[in-house]
């Protein structure tokens, strides 16, 4: 995808950047039961843009046939259940099946407009999902500009700084790009993202 279009490289007319990275579309997870609240002082993140995301492990399905056709899918129930990759906030034990972070739900900047799981009929929600680049991630303690972000072990959809440790592809976020100071709950860092 192109890089996301709302960003202001150079902060003119003292507007601020918001991101400048490589995204790709997923879908939201409908069974999700993730709030969709603000981060708290407890550190809930919901499903706000910065919110880290983990592919749903149970993978993509195996019906649709090759290219996405309906040739051959083999589905005794075609063509009512094909299945696509859904992302929900990372939970605290994700060291791998990284996503990215959300960079939006439908739009750039949206957040879920209710917890998926209670939108009737299932949700048709997308997730701009960062992958590479300049983005903002929530964080819950304090960061050091250079040091590695991990997943949160503490909190759901949550980044933390590793305090240094080395990067591992794969199973880090990225680079924090700034020092910011937690002591009430997550806020937003920026950050060079790199997902696989």
């Amino acid at each position: 995808m192109p890089l996301a279009n709302s960003y202001n490289s150079l902060a003119q007319n003292n507007e601020q950047p918001e991101y400048q990275c490589l995204w790709e579309p997923f879908a939201v997870d409908p069974a999700s039961s993730v709030t969709n609240a603000l981060p708290t002082a407890a550190g809930t993140v919901g499903w706000v843009p910065g919110c880290v995301l983990a592919f749903n492990t149970a993978g993509v399905g195996s019906y649709p046939g090759p290219g996405g056709d309906s040739g051959g899918s083999g589905n005794p129930t075609f063509p009512n259940n094909w299945t696509v990759q859904y992302v929900d906030p990372a939970p605290t034990t994700s060291t791998t099946y990284l996503a990215g972070v959300l960079l939006g739900v439908g739009t750039l900047g949206a957040a879920a407009p209710a917890v998926p799981n209670t939108i009737a009929g299932g949700p048709a929600l997308q997730a701009m999902v960062g992958v590479r680049g300049l983005a903002q991630v929530y964080v819950d303690n304090t960061t050091t500009i250079g040091h590695t972000l991990i997943c949160s072990t503490t909190h759901i959809g949550n980044a933390s700084d590793s305090g240094g440790a080395t990067r591992t592809f794969g199973t880090c976020i990225g680079i924090a790009l700034q020092a910011v100071t937690v002591s009430a709950g997550p806020v937003l860092c920026w950050a060079h993202i790199d997902f696989p």
